[in-house]
């Protein structure tokens, strides 16, 4: 069981069909940007909802020709059948939503088959208490990579990234404003954003304080 630290080398930038990269995220996008040269051949990546853990494994997805990206809820006895034409297994939404034994044999198989293994998740996986101690052993040999919380920095660009991307800018207060008022996650940040616009849309009117805290109070 390990875990990498990476020096992050560079300032804030997109990539990857706007995948926001930061010092938040930068290892686990490392990773996902080197493959195949991965330390090891089981990774799992954690972090909460809308940190972007999805948008990583599509672009894994399409990085690899030879694999399958699955949500852990429709992981079946099919997915073990699967695993000898893949290169990489994907396995999105892990929440302990696997039959155990299920689980032991897709990791069974993939290390006979020597491939590459991917499950993201919000806790890391090695915090759950399985009960097969097989299971437990092979949960050992995965690389864990955590997405930290976002910055204010980065909740600024994002919120500035949504907004211009609809041709819409706003005074740098609002922007301290929505911050300072809206959970820090990213998801819940992305969720603001969208009904903010759907708002603006539906009622004619632009971006203000007054439209702000109507969607803060919803």
């Amino acid at each position: 069981m390990d875990q990498l630290t990476f020096k992050f080398p560079f300032s804030k930038k997109f990539y990857e069909q706007d995948y926001f990269v930061s010092s938040n995220n930068f290892p686990a996008f490392k990773l996902i940007e080197d493959w195949p040269n991965w330390p090891g051949k089981w990774l799992n990546i954690f972090g909460e909802k809308g940190s972007g853990k999805t948008h990583l494994a599509n672009i894994l997805e399409k990085k690899i020709k030879k694999s399958k990206l699955v949500e852990a809820n429709k992981i079946d006895n099919k997915t073990i059948e699967e695993l000898h034409k893949l290169q990489c297994l994907i396995i999105d939404n892990f929440e302990n939503n696997i039959e155990e034994n299920l689980f032991y044999s897709i990791l069974n198989h993939s290390k006979q088959l020597d491939n590459y293994l991917l499950i993201n998740s919000i806790d890391p996986i090695s915090n759950i208490n399985f009960k097969l101690d097989d299971l437990k052993s092979r949960i050992e040999s995965f690389l864990f990579i955590g997405i930290e919380l976002p910055t204010d920095d980065i909740l600024r660009v994002i919120i500035a990234k949504n907004l211009s991307d609809k041709q819409i800018s706003i005074n740098p207060k609002l922007t301290d404003y929505i911050i300072n008022n809206v959970e820090r996650s990213y998801e819940k940040m992305f969720k603001f954003l969208r009904e903010v616009d759907e708002l603006s849309l539906s009622t004619g009117k632009s971006i203000n304080i007054n439209l702000i805290k109507k969607v803060l109070n919803q």
